[in-house]
């Protein structure tokens, strides 16, 4: 069995605000729609992030370390995920 989770966007630096909550600068986001799997999807091998991060965003219980994955956008991960095996 292959698990999957989306992640989506990841933050790569927080929004900020002023004393007074005013919004100074908007969040930032690294590119891409992130996914992770249990193992290998062999028809979304053209997404596999490479290399693979040290420290995933998020992990499997167990210990098991996730494949990740980074699509253009979340569209691209909709049209593929008929093809995730279950």
């Amino acid at each position: 069995m292959n698990d999957l989770s989306i992640i989506g966007k990841i933050v790569d630096a927080p929004e900020t605000y002023d004393d007074d909550g005013d919004l100074l600068t908007a969040a930032t986001y690294i590119a891409g729609w992130h996914a992770n799997t249990t193992s290998e999807v062999a028809e979304w091998s053209a997404y596999l992030l490479d290399p693979q991060p040290v420290t995933p965003y998020r992990v499997y219980a167990g210990g098991v370390v996730p494949v990740c994955y980074v699509f253009p956008d979340e569209e691209t991960l909709n049209d593929l995920r008929p093809t995730f095996p279950i």
